[in-house]
């Protein structure tokens, strides 16, 4: 059974990806997790407290759990990597990307954020290095700086499903990736 703060947590995590943190509002989450403000209060003192709590354990699971599975791959690393991105199965590309979306929402505006996400995001690098590190030594690709490789495949990825967003049609996620997927290849 799901705890009262884990199911405010869903709900928020939810509300906050299709609405965007500042047009979330209490009441909303409050009214879809059926439960009153005294109990949201009991688990957070407000509602940036609520949006670093769905940042720090709901986005990083989600980044953690959708791209750690990478880490076990001994072979054909980057073609697993590949396989994993361009996979977006039920993927919603007229909201785009759950990280993404609090980064440029909210980064700018306020520092306590922009810390939590940029930790996510720099976990989410840290993967993809280690997984291009693995790929190396096994001899699949050659490249001499996996920190700016990395960069570059998570900045990649962002922006093609800041592309495929901004026409709200996955078809333009999957015409933009297959660039990534050419240079990769390049390096083997």
């Amino acid at each position: 059974m799901i705890s009262s703060r884990d199911k405010l947590l869903d709900v928020a995590f939810d509300e906050i990806y299709h609405n965007g943190y500042t047009a979330t509002s209490i009441d909303k989450i409050l009214k879809q997790a059926s439960m009153n403000k005294g109990s949201m209060y009991h688990y957070f003192k407000s509602k940036k407290e609520l949006g670093l709590a769905v940042v720090n354990e709901k986005v990083n699971s989600y980044i953690e759990d959708k791209y750690s599975v990478l880490l076990k791959y001994e072979e054909n690393i980057c073609d697993e990597l590949m396989k994993l991105i361009k996979n977006r199965n039920n993927f919603d590309f007229t909201c785009g990307c759950k990280l993404n979306n609090l980064m440029q929402e909210l980064s700018p505006i306020d520092e306590d954020f922009k810390i939590a996400l940029e930790k996510v995001y720099f976990r989410f690098e840290n993967i993809i290095e280690e997984v291009l590190i693995k790929a190396i030594n096994k001899g699949e690709i050659k490249h001499n700086d996996t920190k700016a490789l990395s960069m570059f495949v998570v900045a990649s990825l962002e922006g093609c499903l800041g592309t495929a967003k901004k026409s709200q049609d996955g078809n333009y996620f999957q015409i933009c990736i297959s660039q990534l997927e050419l240079f990769l290849n390049s390096l083997k």
